[in-house]
């Protein structure tokens, strides 16, 4: 082989090894905004705005026709995804979103932070689950201290106690509750085969005076006190 070749095949060499090392450069700088095949997925726009429901925020996320929405009714709801599955960016760098499990990506989707599922969307031409009509298998209390810690029940008549204290109760005001406070909220989880791969997750104070206080999520401050009946539940092993 000829000498000029045998530079021409060092000078081709020595192009790929830079364009690979460029290429592996570019991936390294934009890790920070995801992962490298998510940058090929569309970005949706996000708007905020106050809600109509005093103390919460509206927030719209839009990709051409695509229009989902967060708000009160989407408080509640918890989804137990895998970033795997993302359909488009977040406006800030590094965030996904990305199906559910047994939803369709156009009833609704997951923002999927550093931590994990964030907040879910449900499009716009979705109706809110029905919660208050829903039919729920199972429920778990979602504290991690105390006797009735991650304690459950598919008990039917205690989970339609709950519901019914929701639907139907008058809310009242918890003697110490602090607006904005999160000591002593936590989380109740209900399951349902209406909700695939998200629960819906109601709020209980545990007031240090004695009542327990249930809510339609932890951020609301419609307070209802609890049963009799769920209250022993909550505090016992």
């Amino acid at each position: 082989m000829s000498t000029k070749k045998w530079l021409l095949l060092l000078a081709l060499g020595l192009a790929l090894c830079f364009g690979l090392v460029a290429l592996a450069v570019v991936v390294f700088l934009m890790w920070p905004m995801g992962r490298p095949a998510d940058l090929l997925l569309p970005v949706y726009s996000m708007e905020q705005i106050d809600s109509s429901h005093p103390g919460y925020r509206r927030t719209t996320i839009t990709s051409g026709t695509n229009v989902y929405v967060n708000d009160y009714e989407e408080n509640a709801l918890i989804a137990f995804g895998s970033d795997t599955n993302a359909v488009g960016r977040t406006p800030v760098a590094g965030g996904t979103f990305c199906a559910i499990d047994g939803q369709k990506p156009t009833a609704y989707v997951v923002e999927m932070g550093e931590m994990g599922p964030e907040g879910v969307y449900r499009n716009i031409h979705e109706p809110p689950f029905p919660f208050r009509t829903a039919t729920f298998q199972k429920m778990r209390f979602a504290a991690l201290l105390g006797p009735a810690a991650n304690k459950e029940s598919t008990d039917p008549t205690l989970i339609a106690d709950v519901l019914a204290t929701l639907r139907d109760g008058t809310p009242s005001k918890p003697s110490s509750y602090i607006v904005g406070s999160l000591t002593n909220v936590y989380g109740l989880y209900l399951f349902s085969d209406q909700l695939s791969g998200m629960v819906y997750c109601a709020g209980v104070y545990m007031d240090h005076t004695g009542p327990v206080y249930l809510s339609e999520n932890q951020a609301s401050t419609r307070w209802i006190q609890a049963s009799p009946r769920f209250a022993t539940w909550s505090q016992t092993k």
